[in-house]
């Protein structure tokens, strides 16, 4: 099959499971216990994907390019911090926001604020850049890849539809936004898929991409998802 038909579909395909994510609260509420086993089971297969297949194949992906690996390890502490500054930002756009007083047990999931839609929209272009490496680096992992982001988005998705269920937006309006926001990830992955695409013949070019698309999974599975996966009300 065409490489940019494949691509198309795993973009298709993921946008498809978001979607899908984005309606359920509309007909029916997931418990907390199953949203947190889908969470869990996404990141172990993001630790998973990053230690023993994304990790080792951009850092051989620089070496055959000729890529010192501190500039490696540069770029992926580069992903790392560019998800980890967006998390803080939405946080702080969210305290700042909000005007009631919650305690320090109070839990709410990630997915807090229709205000923190442009940050999310950075983390789900990341996504995309992501996809477009793993995907031009070959083999399984391109697969593996696709499974967790679909998880992923589900997750973010459905989150982001139960919190709009509450405001005062009309539904087909949210609806449309969702959509928007779940464009950007399939959208921005084809982007980078042609960017990186045009210079993928010359030798460990995907490297530094692979880095940064490790680090920024590196974020989202221990930083984000793991702790989340563990959490209790």
């Amino acid at each position: 099959m065409d490489t940019v038909v494949l691509f198309l579909l795993y973009s298709l395909g993921i946008l498809a499971i978001s979607m899908v994510g984005a309606y359920l609260p509309r007909m029916r509420t997931l418990s907390d216990r199953q949203i947190h086993l889908l969470v869990a089971f996404s990141a172990g297969i993001f630790i998973g994907l990053l230690f023993m297949l994304l990790l080792p194949e951009a850092l051989e992906e620089c070496e055959h390019g000729g890529i010192d690996t501190h500039y490696a390890m540069y770029t992926i502490l580069a992903g790392f911090l560019l998800i980890m500054a967006v998390e803080t930002w939405l946080k702080h756009r969210h305290m700042s926001g909000c005007s009631c007083e919650c305690g320090s047990d109070t839990h709410s999931h990630k997915i807090t604020s229709f205000s923190s839609f442009v940050g999310l929209s950075i983390h789900a272009a990341c996504d995309g850049l992501a996809l477009a490496a793993t995907f031009l680096a070959g083999g399984e992992i391109a697969l593996l890849t696709t499974v967790g982001m679909c998880i992923h988005k589900f997750v973010v998705l459905f989150s982001l539809s139960s919190m709009m269920l509450v405001t005062d937006i009309p539904k087909r309006r949210s609806m449309r936004y969702l959509l928007a926001f779940g464009l950007i990830t399939p959208v921005s992955g084809l982007v980078f898929f042609g960017l990186l695409s045009g210079i993928s013949d010359l030798d460990g070019m995907t490297g530094l991409p692979l880095a940064f698309a490790a680090g920024t999974f590196m974020y989202v599975a221990l930083c984000d998802m793991l702790p989340e996966a563990f959490h209790r009300k």
